[in-house]
Parts: structure tokens; C-alpha cells; sequence
């Protein structure tokens, strides 16, 4: 807990998302041993990790009661994160499992959701701000009730809120247009949208806080939202969890053909295999200086506005990663890191794919090592 502390610890933050609960069975079963994945997490150096609880699952439904077994659905855009195939979960149980795991191994715990979609629909219900508050309000309770209250650092009410799908219930409330019309979220915003968006950024963490004053709360915010976000009142918040991708900038993006993935994901990926990793080493110091600058930018916004500044996602986005080249993958995590220990920026992730199912990346430990123990000791 840091809240009551008032000071960031420095953290190398992994992010295992919402896969730590969905990649448990089948083909897609890398967490299905939490204590050995825990060991490996220990061991590469990290002391802090970034997952979705389910707090819309784990708390009681419309019907006022609370459920073992849900039947979580692929979010079909983002073929990163989780099973590509429906997948049969146990939030509850396995939560305690989880949390008695980071314990053992010395894990502290950054929470945030994604509001992943079920059978019930149940994300459809956490609409306005007090029904973050609920559900939040019961995860936070069942994990002290479990007795793990000291593992959890901080609250992210929703994951680069307030995009959809992550904020699926909220979307519609806020932009007045169905979640799968990503045209809102891309322009800048009305005086009504940002009035609404300021109710959640406001109401969230106050009303948590005051029940649960020991945890720091606050947002993770994507690129295309800053400037947006930057008009807002952020006095409620105690950190800004800015992420960072190499494809923010939109020469990269262009050159890479990473624009193409939305419409074209084999044509992205070919590209992206062979053009990419070429891009940024034949201008690597003009690519990592550019994101330097964004970065920067970001940590200053959040000092002004008395936020911690947090990194807690990044920094390459592929359409395949089986055809990823993973050395210009690290060279980049690499600069990125170093551009916020230049910053100050207590809590850092080493990279996106610092996750057992991406094995490529994860499986190098000593570079794991290095990064974190930079990280930490900074």
C-alpha cells in the first residue's frame, strides 16, 4: 500500500492482463501454474505486476448475487492479449490463488481492468460512475477479506478509459454512439463529452478513496487521448498511467505499416516482419530521441498537474508475433526505459511482452534482469 506513505516506489512492472486468468487450459495454458510463472517473474527481477482482476465478475451481479463460473469471450481486435477462443473461468477462486502466489514470491500488485465481454454481458451494466465504484468497491473488499490488502499499490479504475471496448458500459453514456464506432474517441472532444468524461475521472477514485483511503487510484490514458484529457480536472487522481508505443509516432506508424492492421492484418504483418525492425535500426537514434520527446511531455503534464507519472505499457505493437525479430523488440524496450529512468518515472514497464506467452521475448532472462534491476534501483 502507498497511499498513506504519499511516495512511488520504484517498480519494474510486468503486465500479464486479463491473460493470467484466460490462458489457463487448452492450447493457451502458459498460466496454468501460477507458481512456477511467479518464480520466473521473481527471477527476471520484477517486483511489481499489472493484471486485470475482473472486477465486473468478481463482484454481484443486477440479481444481487455473486457467481463462481463465467464464460469470458476473445475481444476479436486484440489477438495479443488472452485465448482467441471462448474460455471458462473462475475469478474468484482463482484470484485467491493468485494473490497467495504473488506473496510467496514477492510480487506487488498494480490493478486495473479491461472489462472483458461474457456471455452475461455483464461489462454492459458498469455504465456510470458508481457502478465503477461497486465493482471495485467489492474486489477491493474481497482481497482485503482474503487478507492480501498490503500486495495491492494501485488502482486503474479502467484501462485507457474511456476508449472502448475497455470501457464498453461507459461508452455510449459518454460519446452517445454504440462502442463500435470508434469515430468519437478520435476527435476532439465536445464541451459535453469532456464534462462527462471529467464525472468518472472525478467520482471514481473520490468515492473509493473514501472507502479505501490506503490505495492510491487513478487512469491509464492511450496517446490519441492526452491532448484530451489534458482539458480535464485531474485533481482526483493520485497517478496517470501514460502508455507509450513506438507507433505513436505517425511517421513510424506510416513507414512500418502498422496504419494497416485495422484493415489489412496479413498485409501489416508481412510488412511489419521485414520493414520494422530495419526502420528503426537505420534511424534508431531519431526514433528513440522523437519518442524521448513524447515521453517527456508526458511525465511533465503529470508533475504539473502533481500525478505521479506512470509507464505502464509499451512499447511495440505487432500484427504477428511469430514473426517478430525480438532483438530490435529488447533495443527498443531498452531506450524507452532509459528515457524514463532520465525522467524519473517511478514505475516502468519493461515492454509489453514481458509475459510468459510471449516466449520469444520472455525467455531471455538476463536481459530481464538487467533492465529491472536499472529500474529498480535507479
Amino acid at each position: 500500500m502507498v497511499g498513506e506513505a504519499g511516495s512511488t516506489p520504484r517498480l519494474a512492472l510486468a503486465c500479464w492482463d486479463y491473460s493470467w486468468l484466460t490462458r489457463r487450459d487448452g492450447r493457451a495454458s502458459e498460466y496454468r501454474d501460477l507458481d512456477k510463472v511467479f518464480a520466473e517473474l521473481a527471477e527476471r527481477g520484477y517486483n511489481a505486476l499489472r493484471l486485470d482482476p475482473f472486477p465486473h465478475l468478481l463482484a454481484r451481479g443486477e440479481s444481487g448475487l455473486t457467481q463462481d463460473r463465467f464464460d469470458v469471450l476473445p475481444e476479436g481486435l486484440d489477438l495479443r492479449r488472452g485465448a482467441r477462443v471462448p474460455v471458462q473461468v473462475q475469478p474468484r477462486k482463482t484470484l485467491v490463488e493468485m494473490l497467495r502466489r504473488a506473496r510467496a514470491h514477492g510480487i506487488s500488485l498494480w490493478l486495473t481492468s479491461w472489462f472483458m465481454p461474457d456471455t452475461q454481458a455483464r461489462r454492459s451494466f458498469v455504465r456510470r460512475p458508481q457502478d465503477f465504484v461497486r465493482v471495485w468497491a467489492e474486489t477491493l473488499a474481497f482481497i482485503e477479506n482474503e487478507g492480501y490488502a498490503d500486495l495491492i499499490l494501485g488502482v486503474d479504475f479502467c484501462h485507457e478509459f474511456p476508449q472502448a471496448p475497455c470501457a464498453h458500459g461507459a461508452y455510449r453514456r459518454i460519446f452517445a454512439s454504440h462502442p463500435r464506432n470508434p469515430l468519437p474517441q478520435m476527435l476532439g472532444w465536445s464541451g459535453g463529452v469532456c464534462r462527462r468524461v471529467e464525472e468518472y475521472l472525478l467520482e471514481v477514485p473520490r468515492s473509493l478513496r473514501a472507502l479505501y483511503p490506503h490505495y492510491r487510484y487513478g487512469v491509464s490514458v492511450a496517446a490519441t487521448q492526452e491532448d484530451n484529457i489534458r482539458q480535464l480536472d485531474t485533481s482526483e487522481l493520485d497517478f496517470l498511467d501514460t502508455h507509450a508505443w513506438l507507433s505513436d509516432d505517425p511517421r513510424f506508424r506510416f513507414a512500418s505499416g502498422e496504419m494497416l492492421t485495422p484493415v489489412a492484418p496479413a498485409v501489416a504483418s508481412r510488412l511489419q516482419s521485414r520493414v520494422a525492425a530495419l526502420l528503426y535500426r537505420a534511424r534508431q537514434s531519431q526514433w528513440s530521441r522523437r519518442a524521448g520527446r513524447r515521453l517527456h511531455q508526458q511525465a511533465e503534464f503529470a508533475r504539473m498537474r502533481r500525478l505521479a507519472p506512470i509507464l505502464g505499457e509499451g512499447y511495440v505493437h505487432d500484427a504477428r508475433e511469430s514473426a517478430l525479430d525480438w532483438d530490435w523488440v529488447r533495443l527498443v524496450s531498452e531506450h524507452m526505459v532509459m528515457a524514463a529512468l532520465e525522467e524519473g518515472i517511478p514505475v516502468i514497464t519493461t515492454g509489453l511482452h514481458a509475459r510468459p506467452h510471449s516466449p520469444g521475448f520472455w525467455e531471455d532472462v538476463a536481459w530481464h534482469q538487467r533492465l529491472t534491476t536499472m529500474i529498480r534501483e535507479a
